[in-house]
C-alpha cells in the first residue's frame, strides 16, 4: 500500500482523506483484488490516528463495494471493474468540470479551451 500524508490543512475530513488514498490505490492498481490491507490498528498507528476512524473508512469501502472483510483474513481488496471504470469516469469528471468553470471565469472561451486542449495532447 502506498504511503501517503494526511493534510491538516485540507478541509476535507481525515477520514475521507484516507479513504480517498485507498481508492485511488485500487483505481491505479496499486492495490489489486485479493490484497491484503493493514489491520486497522496498524494503519492506525501508522498514520498517527484513532483506530476509530480507520475502522470508519475500512467500513465505508466495504459498504461501497470496495473491500471485503474476512474474519480471521481481515480486509481484503474486491474489485469490481465495471463499478471501478465508473467511478475513474467520475473523478475526472469532476475535476473537469471544476477546472472548466475556473477557465470561463477567467475569460477563456471554449475554443481557447479546446486549442488548449488539443496542444496538451499532441505533446503527450
Amino acid at each position: 500500500m502506498t504511503r501517503f500524508k494526511i493534510d491538516e490543512a485540507s478541509p476535507l475530513p481525515v477520514y475521507q482523506q484516507v479513504k480517498q488514498f485507498i481508492i485511488i490505490d485500487i483505481l491505479s492498481g496499486r492495490l489489486k483484488e485479493g490484497d491484503k490491507l493493514p489491520p486497522i490498528r496498524g494503519l492506525a498507528k501508522i498514520l498517527r490516528l484513532n483506530p476509530n476512524t480507520v475502522a470508519k473508512v475500512y467500513y465505508n469501502l466495504e459498504d461501497e463495494g470496495f473491500i471485503q472483510g474476512k474474519r480471521g483474513s481481515g480486509y481484503l481488496v474486491k474489485s469490481q471493474k465495471q463499478k471501478l471504470d465508473k467511478i475513474k469516469v467520475s473523478i475526472i469528471e469532476d475535476e473537469l468540470k471544476e477546472l472548466l468553470k475556473k477557465a470561463f471565469s477567467i475569460g477563456f472561451s471554449k475554443e481557447d479551451i479546446e486549442n488548449l486542449m488539443r496542444r496538451l495532447l499532441n505533446n503527450e
